[in-house]
């Protein structure tokens, strides 16, 4: 009988096109995150559907969310390739359905379904290292991936703004074709993952779907996504609505772990976070997420209303942060397994520290070197966490659990990205408020960030005061991510490794932790 197919015994070759055609599935569905910021708003403006425009993220995100931990323990039971060709699928379909759609709640359904389709890409890309490469070499490899996770978010608005640049092209609209771009990617992927993929460590076992769990995580996640969209425009802070949303939250929460820590199989097993590494990672990757979407979505508002930048010139000053993070995650990745991780853990925030501290100094007056300089900090911080956190929880976990181990730190940094981006906004619009108001803009001191949109309309004294009420408001939510961060490079200096990949000690550390649960 033929020998299990493992990453000892894999050939280069079949390993090679394996990793790249799920290092391509990996871009497609970063950049597809955020394509539609600068496509969308020439997609809401041809059907006349502006109100429905933040939906065609908040649809992607949402999905994208709640399918990251079903899809990681899905893998974990039936074996990467299978769930691959799942996402793929989704993914090509959401696609051709969002490159023909004759109006805009059919783009938003397919976004929906694509988010549905990157849920799925994410985690198993990330997990399949595990497989494909002994624990020495995936630092190198978790490395390119991060380089490619940042280049993904920085070309998605290039994208985007290039093709609805196009315009009306006769028999279609320039905005169609940043969809149907994918559909000859993921035939791409699927043919460079047609062979067979390496055993999974639950081989032969009869897999038991944790349906009960499935359903509480994703209520729960569902509530929680929704809850910070309308946070602050549909119901305040302290409120009736937002309290009993928190409450409903907290009983699903407690119910999840009721049924997981019962479940033969669970979606989420909870002894996971007993782990000092992964608890560690997620609270970091959380920070990240958090961090990432304030220079996603403020640093755009402010080069293109308060410079003046062009979509695509604006998108161009971004990529030096993913030019940072391309550099530190390809040579932190390259060098992980003679440095070990402490040095990147450590780095990371911290330099992302102090890109957020020269960010909360931003003025109407575009210091270009001063710019440029914290954008590139912050992708270096970034790029020092993407390869060396994704390493250490892989190579500190159960094998037989490393996708569910994998999606559930991955999902703690998009839950990062949805609560900062309502967070963020909500200390903005009250910085802007208060500021306005103190200089005698009272009437227009409620519009938040839509302030901008009273530029050009005022007169030119009052468009300055616009930009540094603007700015004012911005420097001081980035200053409450500092603060945030240095709360994560306080957890990067205690970071502490549990090295247990492929030897007795997973044995030993899962008995240890589950002892007084013999369903796990």
């Amino acid at each position: 009988m033929a020998d299990k197919l493992t990453f000892d015994n894999i050939s280069s070759r079949q390993r090679n096109l394996i990793m790249t055609g799920l290092a391509i599935a990996l871009f497609a569905a970063c950049f597809d995150g955020t394509v539609t910021t600068t496509c969308g708003p020439t997609i809401a403006s041809q059907f006349n559907a502006s109100d429905l425009l933040p939906w065609l993220t908040t649809g992607y995100l949402l999905m994208e969310t709640v399918t990251i931990p079903l899809s990681g323990k899905l893998s974990d039971l039936y074996g990467r390739k299978k769930l691959l060709i799942i996402g793929l699928t989704l993914f090509g379909l959401a696609s051709l359905a969002a490159g023909v759609a004759p109006n805009m709640w059919v783009v938003i359904i397919a976004r929906a379904i694509q988010g549905a389709g990157g849920g799925i890409l994410i985690p198993v890309a990330t997990a399949a290292v595990s497989d494909l490469y002994a624990p020495e070499e995936r630092g190198k490899i978790q490395g390119a991936l991060g380089a490619l996770f940042g280049i993904g978010m920085g070309a998605g608005p290039l994208i985007g703004g290039f093709f609805a640049g196009l315009g009306d092209l006769g028999f279609i609209h320039g905005w169609h074709l940043a969809f149907l771009i994918n559909l000859p990617v993921v035939l791409l992927v699927l043919y460079m993952c047609k062979h067979e993929f390496p055993v999974m460590a639950n081989e032969g076992k009869t897999p038991s779907i944790d349906f009960k769990g499935s359903a509480l995580i994703s209520l729960a996640l569902i509530l929680v996504v929704m809850y910070f969209q309308f946070l602050g425009k549909a119901f305040d802070v302290v409120s009736i609505p937002s309290l009993v949303i928190i409450a409903i939250i907290i009983a699903v929460l407690k119910a999840f772990a009721y049924v997981e820590h019962r479940a033969a199989e669970p979606i989420m097993a909870l002894h996971i976070f007993e782990n000092p590494t992964v608890r560690s990672a997620a609270i970091m990757l959380f920070v990240l997420g958090f961090a990432i979407v304030g220079d996603e979505l403020f640093m755009g508002m402010y080069l293109q209303k308060i410079i003046g930048f062009s979509p695509v010139d604006a998108g161009l000053y971004i990529l030096i942060m993913v030019f940072g993070m391309i550099i530190a995650s390809s040579v932190g990745g390259a060098l992980l397994n003679k440095t070990g991780t402490k040095p990147w853990v450590i780095a990371g925030p911290v330099l992302m520290c102090v890109a957020y501290y020269m960010f909360s100094y931003i003025t109407p007056e575009f210091d270009q070197p001063v710019f440029c300089l914290s954008e590139f900090l912050f992708g270096l911080g970034s790029g020092c966490l993407l390869a060396s956190l994704m390493t250490a929880v892989q190579n500190s976990c159960d094998h037989s659990e490393v996708g569910m181990t994998t999606s559930a730190v991955n999902l703690m940094r998009n839950i990062g990205s949805t609560i900062g981006t309502s967070v963020l906004t909500l200390i903005v619009n009250a910085a802007i408020f208060s500021e306005a108001t103190s200089r005698g803009l009272g009437g227009i001191a409620e519009s938040g960030t839509g302030i901008l949109d009273y530029l050009g309309t005022l007169g030119p004294a009052t468009d300055a005061v616009i930009k540094t009420v603007f700015t004012d408001g911005v420097g001081t939510a980035f200053g409450f991510v500092s603060l945030a961060l240095i709360i994560a490079s306080i957890i990067g200096i205690r970071f502490k490794i549990v090295k247990m990949s492929q030897t007795a000690e997973i044995v030993q550390f899962t008995e240890n932790l589950t002892k007084d649960n013999p369903k796990q």
